[in-house]
């Protein structure tokens, strides 16, 4: 039987409505998943691909429906004095493995750990992305005290010795010839990052945008998180690192702006006609184009829709 910690640790993580896709994921759509042919492929596992999207950067795209080593997409940053990774990930295998990644490619072991938001599957491997007190742990305040109070298996060492962004406004991390913009946001939880490398035109976006996959809305403030993704949209970045799926450009965001526009207007409409969340989540479909996204339990469909109902009636 879960404990209260363990059941929020879990459900609160996209990894709890990934697991509903394998069995039911159509072939073409798997076939897909890792398809990122304008960039090369550095390194290839079970759980993923990572990719050169830059000189100096590279990609991590998670393939969930196969293994969950690493179940979210996260990254690599290098600059001349310093190499940061983004995301730890949903295991410590995992999270180590990156590490181990950026020390094969960089020829440097990583200086900083970049976390986006707390949820566990991008977080439950932080003992694997610091061990051995190496790299700095860059996050703030809430999702560390999030993960300190809903994710088990992360030591307290960890999270004492983290360091906390400050305040609201962006933190520029120098890695001697390139800069790392930490850009605190909101609406997929209450405290997410994006983390942007402006040379090289590559925004990672946590969970605020997804590609191919319906968002999960379990923390999320919906008038928040399409403001956000609005605005991460007009920088005009080329290449978008989601927090899961294959990689996205402008055209790719503007269609997910689409999908979060329609998910308000099922929901405003379903409050005018006297519908429950449940009752409009198995009558709603998703908007025209992207069909393929239907892999997932109508259940989501009513959370995201219900987390729009209580911020109107509200």
């Amino acid at each position: 039987m879960l404990t209260r910690r363990e059941f929020i640790g879990r459900t609160s993580s996209c990894a709890a409505h990934i697991g509903l896709m394998a069995a039911a994921s159509p072939a073409l759509i798997r076939r897909g998943w890792l398809a990122q042919e304008r960039f090369p492929v550095a390194a290839s596992a079970p759980w993923g691909r990572l990719v050169r999207v830059a000189d100096g950067v590279w990609a991590l795209v998670s393939d969930p429906l196969q293994d969950r080593t690493t179940l979210c997409n996260g990254g690599i940053i290098a600059g001349r004095s310093g190499v940061a990774v983004i995301e730890s990930f949903s295991t410590v295998r995992g999270a180590e493995w990156m590490m181990e990644q950026a020390l094969d490619l960089t020829g440097r072991f990583p200086t900083h750990v970049i976390l986006s938001h707390y949820h566990s599957d991008h977080t439950a491997g932080l003992a694997g992305s610091a061990a051995g007190g190496g790299p700095v742990v860059l996050t703030t305040e809430q999702t560390r005290d999030l993960i300190r109070e809903r994710i088990d298996g992360v030591p307290a060492q960890v999270l004492d010795d983290a360091v906390v962004l400050v305040g609201r406004r962006p933190t520029e991390l120098e890695l001697g010839d390139r800069s790392v913009i930490l850009v605190p946001r909101r609406g997929h939880t209450e405290s997410d990052l994006s983390i942007e490398v402006p040379d090289a035109s590559v925004m990672f976006c946590g969970d605020l945008v997804w590609n191919g996959m319906f968002p999960n809305y379990v923390d999320a403030t919906p008038s928040r998180l399409s403001r956000e993704v609005r605005v991460m949209r007009l920088l005009g970045t080329t290449t978008y690192v989601p927090g899961h799926g294959p990689l996205a450009d402008v055209a790719a965001v503007d269609r997910y702006i689409g999908l979060l526009d329609s998910v308000e207007a099922a929901a405003r409409a379903a409050l005018e006609r006297g519908m429950s969340a449940d009752e409009a989540g198995a009558e709603y479909s998703l908007p025209t184009g992207l069909e393929g996204w239907t892999l997932f339990s109508p259940n989501y469909f009513s959370r995201a829709i219900g987390a729009w109902m209580t911020e109107l009636q509200a």
